[in-house]
């Protein structure tokens, strides 16, 4: 990824004073930081359709094991990596692009008690500064629609893999060929947005080596839980705070860029797919 598209892309999805921002969200939220559970943070933690259940499910379907050590591209605020860690027992290392969602995932963790499990590591994940066969498990949750170069990414994931060692994938793809709405949560122009169609994605890891053992179209899922949360959200009540929602990494038009998602899948302007591929 060049320094300008690099740049470009932080800017899309940087949140200015983001930790201290989430401390001040927490109190507003009535939480003890000192005390705080993963479940204070389930409205945040997930950054992608489907939150917790798509993760559980990913990671039921790769038969992830406790001594898996798993890297988690685009881990964003560190969700899924504590799941992986509370849950299963991974140690999991979290690489993001945008500086203050490590910090942010950093604080998190340490807040949450899995630093022991959990690390984060700012960088480019076509250039990853890891050792071959370093990874029983990559996994990668709405990230690549970000990538220009696919193919680059997959050789990366390749290399990084240990034999018989898995990439894990659950992402946004295009769909009937018609440009995407925007602004969405990954783009807020088209030069953010690098969807492929979902056969051209999954030619790229066979190309680079992998071997297939699951591929599936998960949208109407995904439009069925988008709809859930939005009948969710009418009936909530107001005699509570509000937990920390994904507003706080989304930014003030949070809600259009999720009417844009919706819209975008409902219209076939993009569809989800999700793939588990390993070395052989």
């Amino acid at each position: 990824m060049n320094n300008q598209s690099t740049s470009s892309l932080n800017d899309h999805y940087n949140q200015p004073d983001l930790p201290s921002r989430l401390l001040q969200a927490l109190a507003d939220a009535g939480l003890d930081p000192r005390n705080l559970q993963c479940a204070d943070l389930e409205l945040l933690d997930e950054f992608h359709i489907r939150g917790k259940d798509a993760t559980r499910d990913l990671a039921k379907l790769a038969q992830l094991q406790e001594h898996h050590q798993v890297l988690d591209l685009g881990c964003g605020v560190g969700g899924p990596a504590r799941m992986l860690a509370q849950e299963i027992g991974c140690r999991v290392l979290g690489m993001d692009l945008v500086d203050s969602y490590v910090e942010a995932a950093t604080l998190l963790t340490k807040l949450t008690r899995l630093s022991h499990l959990v690390q984060f590591h700012q960088g480019d994940m076509q250039e990853m500064p890891f050792a071959d066969s370093s990874y029983d498990c990559v996994w990668s949750q709405h990230t690549v629609m970000n990538i220009a170069d696919k193919a680059a990414l997959a050789a990366e994931v390749r290399r990084v893999l240990r034999p018989g060692g898995q990439a894990v994938f659950y992402e946004v793809c295009a769909g009937n060929g018609k440009p995407v709405h925007l602004p969405v949560a990954w783009a807020s122009n088209p030069g953010h947005s690098h969807l492929c169609g979902p056969e051209e994605l999954r030619d790229c890891f066979l190309e680079a080596g992998l071997v297939q053992d699951l591929w599936e179209d998960v949208t109407e899922l995904s439009l069925a839980w988008l709809d859930a949360s939005v009948a969710q959200r009418k009936t909530r009540t107001g005699d509570s705070p509000p937990r920390p929602g994904l507003g706080l990494l989304m930014g003030k038009d949070a809600g259009l860029k999720s009417k844009n998602l919706g819209r975008n899948l409902r219209e076939g302007r993009a569809v989800v797919v999700q793939g588990i591929f390993r070395v052989s």
